[in-house]
């Protein structure tokens, strides 16, 4: 099969050379950062000033067609989306016309981002709602298997994927602190106790303590604390909002 350009699909070095063939697209836009993973990329414009936000978007959006048209790529219409990220206090939005090769795009309220639910007013409400149904299901593997596993087992099964679903995020969504967090912890417990076999009124304190797992509230705490101590500059004091000592 003769192919005059790109590469077959399927072919192993077809994800290095999609990223060899657009590494230099963050150096040919200006006034925008630019996240990229594989053939995802986020265009992040932030302005506080609404007439301005649609001049600097406009330029971005020019630069990014020229970028395009140079590489002879497309976009994938169907996926491609705006997101206006706001607080939940904006009762009155003004939403800059976006086009893109005189195709205007749409805007959304809640778009997945790398298997997170990003909703256009920064909550982790969204993602937090999928994942009980995440966590039932590997509830139901360990209490399917924990009869002919030993608990060694067990435990590898529930750090692969329990846990790992639990921790991915959580610095986003982990901060709700909601009735729906604790239906997380609530599952977290039971699968707990399907672990080692003991009944639904059992404490689980000691559980943890003997399985080595950490609790939701730990595993966010384990988070964020050196998350801050690493950002600790766009992190704002007590001292700098109250005079009182805190």
């Amino acid at each position: 099969m003769e192919i005059n350009q790109g590469v077959p699909q399927g072919l192993v070095l077809g994800p290095l050379s999609f990223l060899l063939y657009t590494y230099d697209l963050p150096v040919n836009i200006h006034d925008a950062n630019l996240v990229m993973f594989a053939d995802h990329i986020n265009v992040l414009i932030p302005h506080s000033d609404e007439r301005l936000l649609q001049n600097k978007m406009d330029r971005v959006v020019a630069e990014l067609e020229t970028w395009f048209n140079r590489k002879d790529l497309i976009i994938n219409e169907g996926k491609t989306r705006v997101m206006l990220f706001h607080n939940r206090q904006t009762h009155f939005l003004v939403k800059p016309l976006v086009t893109f090769h005189k195709m205007t795009v749409d805007y959304t309220a809640e778009i997945k981002f790398l298997g997170i639910q990003i909703m256009d007013v920064l909550s982790g409400h969204s993602h937090i709602q999928l994942l009980p149904g995440k966590l039932c299901k590997v509830v139901f593997m360990i209490k399917s298997l924990k009869e002919v596993w030993s608990l060694n087992l067990i435990q590898n099964i529930y750090f692969t994927k329990f846990h790992s679903i639990l921790w991915f995020g959580i610095l986003f969504w982990g901060v709700a602190g909601n009735e729906l967090t604790t239906t997380i912890l609530r599952i977290q417990k039971q699968v707990i106790r399907s672990m080692v076999a003991v009944s639904s009124r059992t404490s689980c304190r000691q559980l943890f303590k003997e399985l080595n797992i950490l609790t939701l509230v730990s595993l966010y705490i384990t988070e964020i604390i050196p998350y801050t101590r690493k950002h600790q500059q766009f992190v704002e004091l007590n001292s700098n909002i109250s005079t009182y000592s805190t």
